[in-house]
């Protein structure tokens, strides 16, 4: 969900019309999520901590062994499932589901073998990312492979959805957008990338498969992203 100037923090956001209620505005989002009929939903870790504050802080004494450095299947008895990205480790879960989905953690090889064990003890399941846990790519085909996932709802950060986009990891692109604006320059947008590099615009172009206007407000709108 993005303001009219696709602005990220919802809580700058202008006040809704007077005729429109912000629960309703609020569930609008939930709505076009069940349209995309996705398997598994997945956080950056900076959203990851807003649901799990506490660092894990456990004895990190040394990396995990090489024999370690394979994925783990946990408890993923949920129709769906929650994939975190938590690259260094630094999260301590207080359960192995959020929202009743369990959980697949996404971690680098460089992450402490007292945090695999954690993850082991909290029955929650793990693949690696390559060795500083940003090799989403063969994070992706190992969670396809061990776990038949094929369609994740990436619900990132700017910083987070544009690195997916960077990597061409992104096939639709699905944004509600709320009735209202930001406004001030600098303001996170839903799609940022940040680095020398950049995003070269003509290796991608946006098919519309759907508009719709929804409740309260909003629209939904439904692209595929065509990669060269």
């Amino acid at each position: 969900m993005s303001s009219v100037d696709g602005r990220l923090i919802n809580s700058r956001w202008s006040k809704p019309y007077e005729g429109y209620d912000n629960a309703v505005i609020m569930q609008q989002f939930g709505k076009a999520g069940q349209k995309n009929h996705t398997d598994a939903w997945m956080f950056g870790t900076s959203t990851v901590k807003e649901f799990f504050p506490e660092i894990f802080d456990g004895c990190k004494c040394h990396v995990a062994f090489p024999d370690q450095l394979h994925s783990h299947i946990g408890d993923c008895g949920s129709e769906r499932t929650f994939i975190a990205l938590v690259p260094e480790g630094d999260v301590r879960f207080t359960s192995k589901t959020l929202r009743g989905d369990n959980i697949i953690a996404v971690v680098g090889e460089k992450v402490s073998a007292d945090y695999l064990e954690f993850l082991d003890g909290m029955d929650i399941s793990y693949v690696f990312a390559g060795e500083d846990g940003m090799n989403i790519q063969k994070a992706l085909e190992t969670i396809s492979h061990d776990f038949g996932i094929q369609r994740i709802s990436l619900q990132g950060g700017g910083i987070v959805n544009g690195s997916f986009l960077k990597q061409k990891l992104i096939d639709e692109l699905s944004i509600v957008v709320y009735p209202g604006v930001d406004g001030k320059q600098g303001i996170p947008s839903i799609i940022e990338w940040i680095g020398d590099d950049e995003v070269e615009s003509e290796e991608l172009s946006l098919e519309l498969l759907d508009a719709e206007k929804m409740d309260a407000g909003c629209v939904w709108l439904h692209y595929k992203i065509h990669k060269k």
